[in-house]
């Protein structure tokens, strides 16, 4: 009798260690959202806010030549320079002809740029096919970013780097704007071009938040592998003034880690040292993942610690994963 007691003790031990073995493994189903935690990516919506609405995007153009040192401070997205309020539209004429020259084109097409996005999809006039994206975009954005392609026939010594610079910012909005309206197709095209147009003129900061702010939002429209691919571009151009690409990739990683422990800490690492992120929802969400990561990693070590959680679920794992390792340790010596 006492033989088969001993014989199902420890196929329920064993069972036990299969299913969790230790406050790791209980940190990972955490990850994975097993315990009903929310993560970041959440359903597609009908309209969806960007990221950096709290940021002076006008920065990127106005920080100098190249942009090649970032700023120090995480709530500056793109440089040291204070923030400061975008200048207001000028009353520029858009009223331009073909023998208009570059300047004047580029500046109607900044003025009909900026009248482009005030207005919501249902106000902003009539809409055509830009064939470049294959996709529906309202007929003044498009014609906006036919005049900003003046641009293209500056010299170096009349400003062609910081104008198409501001090119690269007129497009960022344009997809800004499509993407916060869910226009998909159109926005992801711009946001690639606005990228491909700071690299130009090495604006390497703008062209690392344009690929961040489409990675959220292919994580929003449910493209996950797509958007890992992007948030690692992003990080290539940059990443110390990018505190979104490394937030969002660690979160996209840590949720198929699974059991992969060295993966789990390789997520965890870029969310830990993400930095405060562009929006005050985005980084209320860090900070609630920062403080769940430094639990798990310290009660692994004490299961005293188990009981400093605010999560019932979580305390609950955590004391179970020690059971287990503790049972472990006891009939497998």
């Amino acid at each position: 009798m006492s033989s088969t007691s001993n014989t199902t003790t420890l196929k329920v031990a064993l069972s036990l260690v299969l299913v969790l073995n230790t406050a790791r493994l209980c940190e990972a189903a955490s990850a994975m959202g097993i315990t009903g935690v929310a993560v970041t990516a959440t359903a597609s919506q009908t309209s969806v806010r960007s990221p950096d609405d709290m940021c002076d995007m006008a920065s990127f153009i106005f920080a100098g030549s190249e942009v090649l040192r970032p700023s120090s401070s995480v709530a500056a997205v793109a440089t040291d320079e204070k923030h400061t309020t975008a200048p207001a539209l000028a009353d520029v004429s858009p009223e331009v002809t073909e023998e208009s020259s570059w300047q004047d084109k580029f500046a109607a097409g900044v003025y009909e740029s900026k009248r482009a996005v005030e207005f919501n999809d249902k106000n902003c006039g009539s809409w055509v096919t830009d064939p470049s994206a294959g996709a529906a975009v309202p007929a003044r954005m498009l014609r906006a970013e036919i005049f900003l392609q003046a641009v293209e026939k500056a010299s170096e010594a009349e400003g062609w780097k910081a104008k198409t610079a501001e090119r690269a910012l007129r497009v960022y909005y344009h997809a800004k704007w499509l993407a916060e309206h869910n226009y998909a197709r159109a926005a992801e095209h711009r946001y690639r071009e606005a990228a491909h147009l700071a690299r130009t003129c090495r604006r390497t900061v703008l062209a690392s938040h344009a690929l961040a702010r489409l990675g959220y939002f292919l994580v929003q429209w449910k493209r996950q592998a797509e958007a890992v691919t992007v948030l690692e571009e992003s990080m290539k151009l940059n990443i110390k003034s990018n505190p979104l690409a490394p937030y969002l990739h660690g979160v996209l990683e840590r949720k198929v880690a699974g059991g992969d422990v060295e993966r789990l800490r390789e997520a965890e690492a870029f969310i830990m040292s993400a930095g405060e992120q562009p929006s005050e929802e985005l980084e209320a969400e860090r900070t609630k993942l920062v403080d769940e990561i430094s639990y798990w990693r310290e009660a692994e070590g004490d299961s005293r610690h188990c009981a400093a959680g605010s999560d019932a679920a979580y305390v609950l794992i955590c004391f179970f994963g020690h059971a287990v390792a503790f049972l472990k340790g006891a009939f497998f010596k």
